[in-house]
């Protein structure tokens, strides 16, 4: 098939989970014969020059970038929120980004149009007014639902603007969920929230993946009495994490075990954690590789308290073999069974307790990374995913259906 992918971010460098999504499922197509043309935007926060895109993402695509500042601006986001409109999609809208997918529908006949999330789905009607390819949204979560938490946990005035954000996200998420041909769910309980909204027949299960070939079995030695985070810090619910592990569950863990330490790594890490003087806490910010950085730590958090989605970078690290300690929450989507292949710990005591106990216990360690990496093994293997996903789309052209495997 011919696929164009347009996406709200470029998924290079490999360095987040929100790139590595991206990447994978383009990876996924090609590998599975598809020819895929990435329309991308290269922000101002994330900007790479076009010249030192790595070739693990120029080889599998011909990748087309568009430059634009998605910075937030206070006066745009008052004037949308008198509007009613969405400040969250409407920072995407972009001229050059528009005139490039025209003249690239006019000049190609594409099979599926793959659309990497709500932010890009405003495009739609751009693609709808030249092509007749199926389009598939990708939901990477829903959205509001982000929101929704995160407003939970705000002060009085910020959970008000959070709900009103909440609220535009979800009217606006459903109306472009209507308006694609089939909307891809990351997992089952997303998945079934949106089938009640556009009925299930346009919703199908398109869970995130990796390429197990590329896990390496970790045989380093590990530091004693180690804990590992890892995760873009810009992204609000995981800075919400951090904080809540920082201020709610670490002293309760140095209070038992003194010599404990606790290695903070992410992309665009703020100042204000460098700043900090806690016991026992490292940070070390943005890391050139998460597979290195977590293989010589005993133990990964993911204490989410908000988000939604899957955390790729669990199943990442469960497929080198890491054990992981995580909130409901982070673990949503991933199937695991609590106690074997991960463990789950929802409140602040009870996350301290268990990673006391599995920090005094290798044999715990131990089978909890024997049996993680079983478990991404069976489970996430992208390319396959992708397949069945592609196998339950009904295309018009005989010669897309020829071509899915």
């Amino acid at each position: 098939m011919n696929i164009l992918q347009l996406s709200y971010r470029l998924p290079y460098p490999l360095k987040d989970g929100g790139a590595i999504g991206i990447f994978n499922l383009t990876k996924a197509y090609y590998q599975l014969g598809h020819q895929v043309t990435l329309l991308t935007f290269n922000t101002y926060k994330h900007f790479i020059e076009p010249t030192k895109i790595g070739s693990e993402l120029t080889s599998i695509c011909t990748l087309i970038t568009v430059k634009h500042n998605t910075n937030l601006s206070p006066t745009k986001a008052l004037i949308s929120l008198i509007k009613n409109e969405s400040y969250n999609i409407n920072r995407f809208n972009n001229t050059e980004f528009t005139a490039q997918l025209t003249d690239l529908l006019q000049r190609n006949k594409y099979d599926l149009i793959h659309v990497d999330g709500l932010f890009m789905a405003p495009y739609i009607d751009v693609v709808k007014k030249y092509s007749a390819a199926k389009i598939v949204i990708r939901a990477h979560n829903v959205e509001h639902f982000i929101w929704q938490k995160l407003a939970m946990n705000a002060s009085f005035l910020k959970k008000i603007y959070l709900k009103i954000l909440a609220s535009q996200m979800k009217r606006e998420e459903i109306i472009f969920w209507k308006k694609a041909d089939y909307v891809a769910a990351i997992n089952s309980s997303e998945l079934d929230f949106m089938a009640q909204q556009i009925g299930s027949d346009k919703v199908k299960l398109l869970a995130a993946g990796i390429f197990i070939e590329h896990q390496i079995e970790n045989n380093i030695t590990r530091k004693p009495l180690s804990i590992a985070y890892i995760g873009s810090l810009e992204w609000m619910p995981n800075k919400e994490a951090v904080d809540w592990f920082l201020n709610h569950v670490w002293q309760k863990i140095i209070d038992k075990i003194p010599n404990a330490t606790f290695y903070l790594a992410g992309r665009n890490t703020p100042q204000q954690y460098f700043n900090l003087k806690i016991k026992g806490l490292i940070v070390v910010g943005e890391v050139e590789d998460a597979k290195l950085f977590l293989a010589d730590k005993q133990l990964m958090i993911v204490p989410l308290v908000s988000g939604g989605g899957v955390r790729i970078k669990i199943i990442e690290a469960m497929a080198q073999s890491t054990a992981i300690i995580a909130t409901d929450m982070a673990a949503d989507g991933l199937h695991c069974i609590n106690k074997k292949n991960i463990i789950i710990a929802n409140d602040a005591q009870t996350m301290a307790n268990e990673i006391v106990a599995a920090l005094g216990d290798e044999d715990v360690l131990s089978n909890l990374r024997l049996n993680a990496q079983a478990h991404a093994q069976q489970h996430f293997n992208q390319k396959q995913l992708l397949a069945s996903f592609l196998s339950n789309i009904k295309f018009t052209s005989a010669d897309a259906n020829n071509t899915l495997t």
